[in-house]
């Protein structure tokens, strides 16, 4: 008679989860005695994990300290600003930087309404050709 003899343990172990003595199953050291044990450890695991994580939460948090505003820190900023504005007025040409309210003061106060139209000639009267900028048409006047 052939008899295969396979390597089991023979000793008892305890479940982890309900802590009854069992015979392992497989090879390997078993923790739990059924999968249903295994499935509820698990979700305990995760009941436990998710209620510390919420005791936490629930805790006053600490106060938070507010930085008392000093000479230094003020100076500190300045002196970055200043260099920051050194800087862009020293690497940005004229024309790259944004318009300010005064250059469109001055834009504006430059425009007339009538110009001049130097390639057109004078009408059969002798009048010259103007812009009107306001209206958008020529004019002779």
């Amino acid at each position: 008679m052939n008899v295969q003899i396979t390597h089991m343990e023979i000793r008892l172990y305890n479940c982890n989860y309900c802590k009854k003595e069992f015979l392992p199953t497989r090879r390997k050291i078993q923790k739990f005695c059924s999968n249903s044990c295994r499935s509820k450890s698990h979700h305990q695991k995760i009941k436990i994990s998710k209620a510390i994580s919420i005791s936490n939460l629930e805790t006053k948090p600490e106060k938070i300290s507010i930085d008392q505003m000093s000479f230094a820190g003020v100076g500190n900023s300045v002196a970055g600003n200043l260099a920051v504005e050194a800087m862009k007025s020293i690497f940005i040409k004229d024309e790259n930087k944004p318009a300010t309210k005064a250059d469109l003061k001055l834009l504006t106060s430059k425009l007339e309404r009538y110009y001049l139209v130097k390639n057109l000639n004078p009408d059969l009267y002798g009048r010259l050709p103007y812009f009107d900028n306001e209206l958008k048409v020529i004019i002779y006047k």
